[in-house]
């Protein structure tokens, strides 16, 4: 996530529809310059989703965005979480969350 060949990926319907799992673990958003958000949950495709539908006033305001994920297991999810908010320190504030959220949808995966 945040090394080289990490893959990182456009913040839109499509991409998080095509690329991010429905399984646990961490992800991040971010502008070209600027970590935005670190976030963790039982179902990373749903979270970000729910964070295009409902971008909050932190995300709202910048752009372009990208996000990129990990895979991690539930049980070591919220010491990674700490682990990535510590070294990137992200503008946007997290909350840890160990439900699986929002269950918004896409309104457009195209």
């Amino acid at each position: 996530m945040t090394g080289e060949g990490d893959n990182s990926y456009a913040f839109g319907y499509r991409a998080v529809s095509e690329q991010a799992p429905s399984a646990s673990g961490v992800y991040t958003i971010y502008t070209s310059q600027l970590w935005l958000y670190v976030g963790e949950s039982d179902d990373i495709r749903q979270s970000l989703f729910h964070h295009l539908n409902e971008p909050g006033g932190c995300l709202a305001r910048r752009g372009p965005l990208s996000f990129s994920f990990e895979r991690v297991p539930a049980a070591q999810r919220p010491a990674r979480h700490r682990a990535l908010v510590s070294l990137l320190g992200p503008e946007c504030p997290s909350t840890p969350s160990t439900s699986r959220g929002p269950t918004s949808l896409p309104i457009d995966v195209r």
